[in-house]
C-alpha cells in the first residue's frame, strides 16, 4: 500500500472520529420530545441550557425562557418515553448554595391526566437565597435580643456547666500527658521499622528494575523486526521463531510479577494488556510507532510501561529525529466509573492526562468511544530552533472502537503552538489473547498461585 493510500485511510478514520466527537459534544439529540410550559413567579439564576431531571437523571432540557403575563414561562423539552401527569411537582433547585440551577420534576400519579405536547402547568415556588438569608438574620437577631434581655437563663446556665466540663476534660488530658507521649514514641518506632524494611528490600527493587530493562530490550527487538519489514502482525502470529521469542518475553514478565509479589505481597488479581499504536504525523510527514504494556491489578488502578517513537537510530540521518526516537513512557493511573487520571513520564518528559468513556465503564475491555487530554511539560517539535520549544505539549484526542482489539482515532498535538493533526490505529492484545495464540499460560494466573 502506497503512502498516499495510507494517509487517505488514516485521514478518513480521523474525520469520522472528529464528526463523532462534534456530534457528542455539540449536544445533538435524535430522540423525539414533547413540550411542556411551566410558569414561575421568579426564575432568576436559571440558565437557558439548564438540565431537566427526575430523581437526578436527565430527562430533557430547557428550550426557552420568556416573560408572559408578568410570569416566567419556561418551555421544557421532555423525552417522549417520560410520562408526566397533571399533579406533577415541578420546581427550580440548585446543586448546593452556589451551584448551577436546574429543573426538578416529580412526575405525579398515573391516575391523573397525562400531560401532552403544549400543555401548561404551574411550578412550585421555592424560597430564594436572599429570602433564606433574611430569615436566618431574623433568627440571629432574636437570639441576641434574648441575650440582652436576660431571657433563656437556663440556656446560659447549661452553657456554663458545659464550659466547666470542658475544663475537666482538659485537666484529664494534661494528667495523661505521659501516656500520650508514649503513644507518639510508639508511632515513631513503627515509622523507623518501616524505613528499615524498605532498606532491606532495596536489592529486590533493584532486581525488579533490571528485569524490566530486559523486557524493554526484548520488546524493542520484536518491534524492530516489524519495522524492518520482516513480518506483519499476521506473520508474527504464525512465525514459530518469533513466537518463541514472545513466549520468552512472557516468561520474563511472569518472573518479574513473582518478584513484585515477594516485595509488595501476593496480588489477588493482575491483568496485562499489550498495546501498539501506529500514528501518522502530518506535520513531520512521518509514520510513528508506540508499544507498551499495561498492568491492571484491579478496576481502579493501572501501571503503564512503554516506548514511544520506536525506531533504529542508526538508520535516521536527521539528528533531531534521532534524538526523539525510543522515548520512555512510565505512568500510574487511577479510574472511577467513566473517568481516569494518570501521570508520570510521557516520551521521557513529565506529563499528566485524563480520559473519559461516555458509554462503557472506563475499565471495560472494550469502549465504543474514548476521549483524552494529555499535557507534556516539554513539547516535541520537528525543528531544533523552534521558539515554542518550552511550551507544554497539549494533546487532545478521540477514538472509536472497531473491534474489541482494534481502535481508530485522531489526536491533535501541540494545540498551543503549531497544531499537528495525527490519525492513528491502536491494537490492544490481552494476556488471555496471547495465551490463546501461543498456548502459554496467562500472566494473570500468577495472582492465584
Amino acid at each position: 500500500m502506497s503512502n498516499e493510500l495510507k494517509l487517505g485511510f488514516f485521514v478518513a478514520l480521523g474525520i469520522l472520529a472528529v464528526l463523532t466527537t462534534i456530534t457528542l459534544l455539540g449536544n445533538f439529540s435524535f430522540k423525539s420530545k414533547y413540550k411542556i410550559n411551566v410558569y414561575f413567579a421568579d426564575a432568576s439564576g436559571l440558565p437557558k441550557k439548564a438540565k431537566v431531571k427526575i430523581s437526578g437523571v436527565d430527562v430533557g432540557s430547557i428550550k426557552n425562557i420568556v416573560l408572559e403575563n408578568d410570569k416566567a414561562k419556561i418551555i421544557l423539552l421532555i423525552d417522549n418515553k417520560i410520562k408526566i401527569y397533571s399533579d406533577a411537582q415541578i420546581k427550580i433547585v440548585s446543586m448546593g448554595i452556589i451551584g448551577t440551577k436546574y429543573i426538578d420534576i416529580k412526575p405525579g400519579t398515573p391516575s391523573n391526566r397525562l400531560l401532552l405536547d403544549g400543555d401548561n402547568i404551574s411550578g412550585i415556588e421555592t424560597d430564594s437565597l436572599e429570602e433564606m438569608l433574611s430569615s436566618v438574620a431574623k433568627q440571629v437577631g432574636t437570639v441576641f435580643n434574648n441575650i440582652s434581655t436576660g431571657i433563656n437563663e437556663d440556656f446560659f446556665k447549661n452553657l456554663a456547666e458545659t464550659v466547666a466540663n470542658l475544663k475537666k476534660v482538659s485537666k484529664t488530658i494534661a494528667d495523661k500527658e505521659k501516656s500520650i507521649s508514649a503513644v507518639i514514641d510508639n508511632f515513631e518506632n513503627f515509622s523507623s521499622d518501616l524505613s528499615e524494611m524498605t532498606r532491606q528490600n532495596k536489592e529486590d527493587i533493584r532486581t525488579l528494575v533490571l528485569e524490566l530493562k530486559k523486557i524493554s530490550f526484548k520488546v524493542d527487538e520484536i518491534v524492530t523486526k516489524i519495522n524492518d519489514g520482516k513480518g506483519t502482525l499476521g506473520t508474527l502470529i504464525n512465525d514459530e521463531e518469533m513466537a518463541k521469542e514472545l513466549k520468552q518475553t512472557v516468561t520474563e514478565i511472569k518472573t518479574t510479577v513473582q518478584q513484585i509479589q515477594s516485595v509488595t505481597g501476593k496480588a489477588s488479581k493482575l491483568e496485562i494488556d499489550w498495546e501498539y499504536m501506529g500514528r501518522f504525523d502530518t506535520r513531520a510527514d512521518r509514520f510513528r510507532n508506540d508499544f507498551g504494556i499495561r498492568f491492571r491489578p484491579n478496576n481502579h488502578k493501572f501501571y503503564y510501561l512503554g516506548v514511544s517513537n520506536i525506531g533504529n537510530s542508526n538508520n535516521e540521518k536527521d539528528q533531531f529525529e534521532r534524538d526523539n526516537l525510543n522515548k520512555l513512557d512510565a505512568l500510574i493511573g487511577f479510574r472511577s466509573e467513566n473517568l481516569e487520571a494518570y501521570g508520570g513520564i510521557m516520551r521521557s518528559k513529565g506529563g499528566v492526562g485524563i480520559g473519559y468513556s461516555p458509554f462503557e465503564k472506563i475499565y471495560s475491555s472494550y469502549r465504543k468511544l474514548y476521549f483524552n487530554v494529555d499535557a507534556l511539560f516539554r513539547t516535541e517539535t520537528p525543528t531544533r530552533d523552534d521558539k515554542n520549544a518550552d511550551t507544554p505539549n497539549i494533546i487532545v484526542g478521540a477514538r472509536l472502537g472497531i473491534f474489541h482489539w482494534c481502535y481508530a482515532g485522531v489526536q491533535v498535538e501541540d494545540t498551543l503552538t503549531k497544531a499537528s493533526f495525527m490519525p492513528y490505529i491502536k491494537i490492544k492484545i490481552t494476556d488471555q489473547d496471547l495465551a490463546s495464540m501461543f498456548g502459554v499460560a496467562t500472566i494473570a494466573a500468577t495472582g492465584s498461585k
